[in-house]
């Protein structure tokens, strides 16, 4: 589970190369704008209405790009890639169409070029600058000059695209491999964590089962040891099987249980306990289980019941512990001290916000109820 948290905290590699690829649109078409304001300003030779639905039209195919890029399977599409690359070649081309003296589309093709490495790999990414590269020679053939920046620009497509195109490649290589180097180190984590539960069980199985058969093997004509070391082994297995199916790390029953297996060691008596709700212990909870351990000792020590029954349960708003018992039963009102009652139970469960019911009856037994407010 931690290693899947880890992975999930990790933007996935895909979206990041959609941001590389819309930061290339956009920075693309700021160049653009440059170039188109600076030919509006001192190139009177160059069609204004060519080159301004230039610069609105890319504009336009910019916004459609970033709303198409919500779905990353829209801009990976066979359709929008050669839709972008018929408008990229539009824009290549506009400059010539206008008269221009200089070309006008600055970085724009590129970002047609970072929208195939997005979509595709490095192959079609050179096919990408292969045709940008031929389309560019092509203008400078017709117009019959051979600018050296326009020759180095119609070069620099090829390079753009060898640059972007091995780069988005590389990426995702490493990512993969980073993947499945998290892969296998969960793997190995989880097999180190098995193995280390398999020896504690082992080890635990050890200590108490096998030494408790071989108690009742020394002694079987003791009852009394059988019937002890029998009850006890239960509670061990109990516990045990709670903890391993668990999901809290301190879990609140396991505690209930360990008090329950105290005072059963301490006075010898069978404390029958279910318990229906569980989570992590907090501070409260707590002070809740040793509430229940003093109205389980004051049970055993004073009820005379064969057996104490404990339910632990739980609503939307409490949590609450019955401790019963059909024993002797007492007046809790005429008690002088309530067997401990007041100080070890009802006090301690007011100073964690929480509540104690006493019911007794002579000869019928007891019943505390103890509660506390969930997430006190």
């Amino acid at each position: 589970m931690l290693e899947q948290a880890e992975e999930d905290a990790v933007e996935p590699i895909e979206s990041i190369l959609l941001k590389i690829m819309l930061a290339f649109r956009i920075l693309g078409w700021v160049w653009l704008l440059l170039l188109v304001v600076s030919s509006l300003l001192t190139d009177p030779g160059a069609n204004r209405a060519i080159v301004i639905s230039m610069a609105l039209g890319s504009l336009l195919w910019t916004i459609f790009t970033l709303w198409m890029a919500k779905d990353q399977r829209r801009v990976k599409s066979t359709a929008f890639v050669i839709a972008d690359g018929i408008v990229a070649l539009l824009v290549a081309n506009a400059s010539y169409y206008a008269g221009a003296s200089s070309l006008l589309h600055g970085g724009f093709p590129i970002s047609w070029i970072a929208v195939v490495a997005y979509a595709s790999d490095v192959r079609w990414t050179l096919g990408a600058g292969v045709v940008l590269f031929v389309n560019q020679w092509f203008g400078m053939e017709l117009e019959g000059s051979y600018k050296v920046p326009d020759q180095v620009g119609a070069v620099v497509f090829f390079v753009y695209a060898a640059i972007i195109g091995y780069g988005f490649d590389l990426i995702r290589d490493r990512d993969r491999l980073r993947r499945a180097a998290n892969r296998r180190l969960a793997l190995e984590r989880h097999r180190q964590i098995r193995n280390a539960e398999q020896l504690a069980l082992a080890d635990q199985l050890h200590d108490s089962v096998l030494q408790s058969l071989h108690a009742i093997r020394v002694s079987p004509g003791d009852a009394d040891q059988v019937t002890y070391v029998a009850r006890k082994q239960e509670r061990e297995l109990r516990r045990t099987i709670h903890s391993l199916r668990s999901e809290f790390e301190n879990p609140y029953v396991t505690a209930m249980f360990t008090a329950r297996d105290d005072v059963e060691d301490l006075y010898g008596i069978e404390i029958d306990m279910v318990c229906s709700y569980d989570t992590e212990m907090t501070v409260e909870l707590a002070g809740l289980v040793e509430a229940t351990r003093e109205a389980m000792l004051n049970a055993a020590k004073h009820s005379g019941s064969d057996v104490i029954l404990v339910y632990c349960s739980a609503d939307k708003d409490q949590v609450t512990v019955f401790v019963r018992d059909k024993g002797k039963g007492f007046d809790y009102a005429a008690s002088t001290d309530g067997f401990g009652i007041e100080n070890s139970i009802v006090r301690r469960l007011e100073s964690i916000g929480g509540t104690a019911s006493i019911q007794s009856t002579l000869d019928f037994g007891t019943e505390i109820e103890m509660s506390i407010p969930k997430g006190v």
